[in-house]
């Protein structure tokens, strides 16, 4: 069985978004990775798109499962 992806506290919730923001200006004017540029937006993009998916289908658990794991994510460029 898969483990639900923890519900990040407020905290958490700035250190990710700081962490993101970084890498983000590291990548475009230090390193000038676009490639990375674009993981990262690809990333937020699917962030976003977490909290309106499923058009109601989900329940309120499947939903913040989604959107839990999209935001543990958002600093992931493996993929």
């Amino acid at each position: 069985m898969k483990s639900r992806p923890a519900n990040p506290t407020l905290k958490q919730k700035v250190e990710m978004y700081e962490k993101v923001l970084h890498g983000i200006q590291i990548c475009s004017e230090v390193s000038m990775r676009g490639d990375l540029v674009r993981k990262y937006l690809r990333n937020i993009c699917d962030w976003s798109y977490s909290h309106r998916c499923g058009n109601g289908r989900y329940t309120d658990s499947e939903q913040r499962d989604t959107i839990n794991e999209a935001f543990w994510n958002l600093n992931n460029l493996e993929s």
